[in-house]
């Protein structure tokens, strides 16, 4: 039976695809199925960040670019901490 639902193919590295198929079957499924759970717990963990997100308070929203010196400024204080 053909399914309507929409359809994607992953490619993985041979030994990423390995880990994935020890991992499917310790847990007793395929591996569309636990790539499955994968994306719906990331969509759900992206959701509720997306809803974090909108009850913020708005803060106005700039741009700022470095000038040369504060550019300089950095470079020194990264080389003087290693």
């Amino acid at each position: 039976m053909t399914t309507k639902r929409p359809r994607t193919t992953i490619s993985f590295d041979d030994d990423e695809y390995e880990e994935l198929k020890e991992w499917a079957d310790s847990e007793y499924r395929t591996i569309p199925q636990l790539v499955l759970v994968f994306v719906k717990k990331a969509l759900e963990e992206r959701r509720e960040r997306n809803a974090q997100d909108s009850q913020a308070v708005p803060v106005a929203s700039t741009t700022v670019k470095p000038t040369a010196t504060a550019k300089a400024k950095r470079g020194k204080a990264s080389k003087g901490a290693s």
